[in-house]
């Protein structure tokens, strides 16, 4: 006969190896059928492009199709309710940006950005090129030159923007007011048709991750003007930070993440998390998402805890600001 510490020790171990196979089962009927990744904007823009490139490679990781899905309208709120209305299972999945973060006191909806949602995984974070088109030089080409034009002739400057409330309004309007200019603000229906403004002059700057702008940059059609993180990208070295010129206080950006519907089980959580981060430390995706001077997190920035304490971090300080300017959605 066995000792009884002998006896514990099978009994344990028992317990353990049925507790693993409990999970695999789990995960294995989790990975029945496909997964949706619902963007809130437009195809084209450089949520869907970056989706698309992690959405591949996260399929074949888990050996299921990864579909995405964009449902542009009502600023994100559309996708919002896609998500909402999905089973807390993990098959239904938002990429979305910050400005999540203050969607419902913009559009008076119920929902809580933070409380009625399950943080996933960061998929990148971003900083802003200030950019403006090949019509708009003869006036300037440099962030100083704007900034003394703009000065000069408050109300001739329009500066575009993909939607109202979105992250370049909010980018573009704590600028102006940091930096003490008036310029117009036109909101577009995504950053696809808010690219094509500037470039046929419809608007004279926007805010924009490099994703979209660097492209149009090497090619001539568009000057970049500044970046607006707190250091300069490794694609436009001699672009200067908007902090390099004395506007310490302006830092636009932000992060795309993933979020889940509430409820959703921490098992199916640390899976999705576990994997889209290794989705992410593929060499090959790691290269196109720095290429188009996107910063990827590592492991150790890509948490779900990283993710719930960003969005209300953003609420905080941009919910203050659409408050005391009285930003409304459209």
């Amino acid at each position: 006969m066995l000792p009884v510490r002998s006896l514990w020790g099978v009994f344990l171990c028992t317990i353990i190896l049925a507790f693993h196979a409990a999970d695999a089962h789990g995960q294995a009927n989790y990975l029945s059928r496909p997964i949706r990744l619902l963007i809130p904007f437009a195809p084209g823009g450089g949520v869907d492009i970056v989706a698309r490139i992690v959405g591949q490679k996260l399929s074949e990781k888990i050996g299921r199709p990864v579909l995405i899905e964009s449902k542009p309208g009502a600023g994100g709120a559309l996708a919002v309710n896609e998500l909402m209305r999905s089973e807390p299972d993990g098959y239904t999945l938002l990429v979305t940006t910050s400005s999540h973060a203050t969607l419902p006191m913009l559009n008076k909806l119920s929902w809580h950005p933070v409380n009625d949602f399950t943080p996933v995984a960061n998929i990148y974070f971003y900083t802003f090129v200030m950019v403006t088109n090949g019509a708009s030089t003869s006036r300037f080409r440099t962030f100083g030159e704007f900034l003394s034009y703009v000065r000069a002739n408050p109300g001739k400057i329009n500066w575009g923007s993909s939607g109202t409330a979105g992250p370049q309004h909010l980018a573009g309007t704590q600028f102006s007011k940091v930096a003490g200019i008036d310029m117009v603000h036109v909101p577009y229906r995504g950053n696809g048709p808010m690219i094509q403004a500037l470039l046929a002059n419809d608007v004279q700057l926007v805010f924009d991750t490099p994703t979209l702008v660097i492209p149009h940059i090497q090619e001539g059609k568009l000057t970049p003007l500044a970046i607006t993180g707190d250091r300069r990208l490794s694609k436009l070295p001699d672009i200067p930070t908007v902090s390099e010129t004395g506007l310490v206080e302006f830092l636009g950006g932000g992060r795309v993440f993933v979020l889940g519907a509430k409820g959703l089980p921490e098992s199916a959580q640390s899976f999705l998390n576990e994997e889209i981060a290794a989705a992410l430390d593929n060499k090959e995706v790691r290269e196109r998402l720095t290429g188009f001077g996107l910063t990827v997190p590592d492991r150790s920035e890509n948490t779900a805890v990283s993710v719930k304490r960003h969005v209300e971090s953003f609420l905080d300080v941009y919910g203050r600001l659409i408050t005391e300017l009285g930003i409304k959605s459209e």
